[in-house]
């Protein structure tokens, strides 16, 4: 994540998602299913798609991390919250006002 991280600040963002995603897979093979670095490095690489307007990716992304949210975390967790807030904000940007309002009402 670190080195992603490093790709992302510098503007480098196909090397940026290269990296989490060879991360990613490392986490998934060694790491609990639920384990938070995984929720960090799928959001690392939504971020990056919501930056470029990829809001499509960005919503898939962050999906995949919101699935592992709800099975590891208390429905009223904070980060739970955040997660759906920004999944609201990418539908609100493409236009999925419907879709929108359930993800911040959820939140």
């Amino acid at each position: 994540n670190k080195l992603g991280n490093l790709f992302y600040e510098q503007g480098d963002f196909d090397l940026a998602i290269e990296t989490y995603k060879t991360g990613l897979k490392v986490e998934q093979a060694v790491l609990d299913p639920f384990h938070p670095n995984i929720v960090v490095t799928l959001t690392n690489i939504g971020q990056i798609h919501k930056h470029r307007g990829e809001l499509d990716y960005a919503i898939h992304w962050y999906t995949e991390a919101l699935h592992i949210q709800r099975r590891a975390l208390s429905a009223n967790h904070a980060g739970l919250a955040v997660t759906l807030s920004t999944i609201g904000l990418l539908h609100y940007q493409r236009g999925s006002f419907s879709q929108a309002l359930d993800m911040y009402q959820e939140a």
